[in-house]
């Protein structure tokens, strides 16, 4: 078929995943209502040990759903495996589902719906999530946990093109972006403009869903959420923890500046004005840090965290040297 030959191409990025996410996931594609559309389904491999066309479940659904094919993508990282995923789609809108999303079954029918009515909002996300851990989760971490994993109930639809971050935007999870932004996107990723390396071993950056969106308002589109799409995030118990929640935060964080300055490069000034010199960044940064031992609160330590994260994405995005007793910190909190 020919490029645009879909309505819609499914991309799920997957590596080593856990069967009882990507199960529940691949259970839902084959349960997605697609009637009156074209729906292509691409399952990325990026290089996982046991190839994902080997294994027996996988395969079972390779069978059962209409469009369904796998490719992979042997060089490490989410960023890789997405570029991988786009190139290869051939849909008028490419949706993004983790391999921990488990989409509604009107998904489709209610995205396109909204597609063809709002033809100008060219990235859309789910305005319901629901974050479900499968395995619990300590009750004093639910509450933030679920804000953290991105649970959002939106009470209706919204959308704009302001040009810095507003609470209407979309997620990574589940957002789905018109073919041609996300094409010029990654053809620019390719050559080098965009640099974010997204999720990559123990560095958990959101900040490539966040530019994707940036990128769609610099080039005149805008983008917004709508309760009718729904979805749940599937959180097992090796992410429900504190550990993984301060990677997750710093992630978030650290890669916020570049993605708007790679974006928009008037915003260095707003940039230059939040800098902090080595001296101040760690004097500051160590009096937080201890008052964390005395205070013994597990939500001063994401905030504090966040702090991190914030300032040496800022030092990052204006290629300034991370002061060393900054890096001492986040080698000592293992955030990196």
């Amino acid at each position: 078929m020919s490029e645009s030959s879909f309505d819609y191409s499914i991309v799920i990025c997957a590596y080593n995943s856990d069967p009882r996410l990507l199960g529940r996931c691949l259970d839902a594609i084959y349960n997605i209502n697609t009637v009156g559309l074209k729906v292509e389904m691409i399952l990325v491999d990026n290089n996982s040990p046991v190839p994902l066309n080997t294994v027996p479940y996988i395969q079972d659904y390779l069978n059962k759903i209409d469009g369904m094919k796998i490719i992979l993508v042997k060089e490490q990282g989410h960023t890789f495996a997405r570029i991988g995923g786009v190139n290869e789609a051939q849909g008028k809108h490419i949706v993004f589902f983790d391999d921990d999303n488990e989409p509604d079954v009107d998904y489709l029918i209610e995205l396109d719906k909204l597609c063809k009515k709002y033809s100008h909002v060219t990235a859309w996300g789910p305005g319901n999530i629901w974050v479900d851990f499968i395995d619990g989760i300590d009750p004093a971490l639910e509450e933030y946990g679920r804000s953290v994993f991105q649970e959002r109930h939106e009470p209706y639809m919204a959308y704009s093109n302001i040009r810095t971050w507003q609470s209407c935007y979309p997620f990574g999870t589940g957002m789905a972006v018109q073919a041609s932004f996300l094409k010029a996107y990654v053809k620019l990723q390719e050559e080098g403009f965009f640099t974010l390396p997204g999720r990559r071993g123990n560095l958990l950056s959101c900040g490539e869903d966040v530019q994707i969106v940036l990128y769609c308002l610099r080039e005149g589109g805008s983008a917004g959420v709508a309760p009718e799409l729904k979805l749940k995030h599937i959180i097992p118990a090796k992410r429900a923890n504190v550990d993984y929640i301060n990677r997750l935060l710093y992630g978030a964080y650290v890669c916020g500046s570049k993605s708007i300055l790679e974006v928009f490069p008037e915003h260095r000034e707003v940039l230059e004005r939040s800098f902090l010199s080595a001296s101040k960044l760690e004097r500051r940064a160590f009096k937080k840090y201890f008052k964390l031992f005395f205070k013994g609160d597990i939500y001063k330590t994401f905030d504090f965290v966040s702090y991190l994260g914030n300032h040496c994405g800022i030092y990052d995005a204006l290629k300034r040297p991370v002061p060393k007793r900054i890096n001492w910190l986040i080698k000592k909190l293992k955030l990196a």
